[in-house]
């Protein structure tokens, strides 16, 4: 398969937050749309001081700030797809949502990071939650929460199922949600598609190198998507391609928990015929 693009340059915008380390966030975001063949722009909406080991101070954007990132970015260059992480407050939810409502049969992908993997809160007060709740799911094309985010985004806090609570995500106005991690033993996705359920599942990869992986999982989905790429084919896509990329992760970044390391992957790259 070429590696050179034969049509138009497919565009992604990700909104989210700064990773000081590399690993995760926006950087990590730009990281897995470089791999996945398309341009990728940002609207940064907070700061994080973290690296391998834990985050250590948080700040948010100021909102105006923001609307004047994502005005720069839609007028000018425009986009494909979007992916939203981290969300911070209330009041950016409302923003986003006012801003991305125009957005005309665009993909758009929410990775409702409301906790980092070291334990600090990102976005997760009830006010922001329940704005997500009331105006991003209903933009969403697909929602992709593990577990814990999963149950506060639909309340269900005591639900264990995996399929209870990706159709309680449909049903709350998402087109399809990915359940990540879904699953007690192996590794794996429970992917409902707003008719059916996908189990997504691979071998457990444990190499210390997993900073990262969710952010990469939805953006490597968005990707995908604004490529044209049927959900459960992307889907499927992105889970294999984060396996691989914690199987053979930077263990030579960082003390505590490694990085991923994507390879390229999807229809513009030269790589495994996932």
């Amino acid at each position: 398969m070429s590696g050179t693009p034969t049509g138009p340059r497919v565009r992604c915008l990700t909104i989210g937050s700064s990773d000081s380390g590399g690993g995760a966030g926006i950087q990590g975001d730009l990281k897995a749309f470089a791999r996945a063949g398309v341009y990728g722009a940002s609207a940064l909406v907070g700061v994080t001081a973290q690296n391998t080991t834990g985050v250590t101070a948080t700040a948010s954007i100021d909102t105006g700030m923001v609307g004047h990132q994502l005005r720069a970015v839609l007028e000018d260059i425009g986009t494909d797809a979007v992916k939203i992480g981290t969300t911070w407050s209330a009041e950016l939810v409302w923003l986003l949502v006012d801003r991305l409502v125009w957005l005309d049969e665009v993909p758009v992908v929410l990775d409702p990071v409301m906790i980092s993997a070291a334990g600090s809160a990102l976005g997760g007060e009830e006010d922001a939650v329940t704005a997500v709740r009331e105006g991003l799911l209903p933009l969403t094309w697909v929602a992709t929460p593990n577990l814990a985010e999963a149950r506060r985004l639909t309340l269900l806090e005591e639900e264990s199922d995996p399929r209870k609570l990706a159709e309680a995500i449909v049903e709350l106005g998402a087109r399809a949600a990915i359940i990540t991690d879904a699953f007690p033993t192996g590794a794996g996705d429970l992917l409902f598609d707003g008719e059916r359920h996908h189990e997504i599942t691979g071998p457990r990869r444990v190499s210390g190198c997993d900073h990262g992986a969710g952010c990469a999982h939805s953006a490597l989905l968005t990707a995908f998507l604004a490529q044209g790429m049927p959900l459960t084919r992307a889907a499927r896509t992105a889970h294999a391609a984060v396996s691989l990329a914690i199987e053979r992760g930077a263990a030579d970044v960082g003390a505590g928990r490694h990085p991923v390391e994507l390879h390229p992957v999807g229809p513009t790259a030269e790589g495994p015929p996932w």
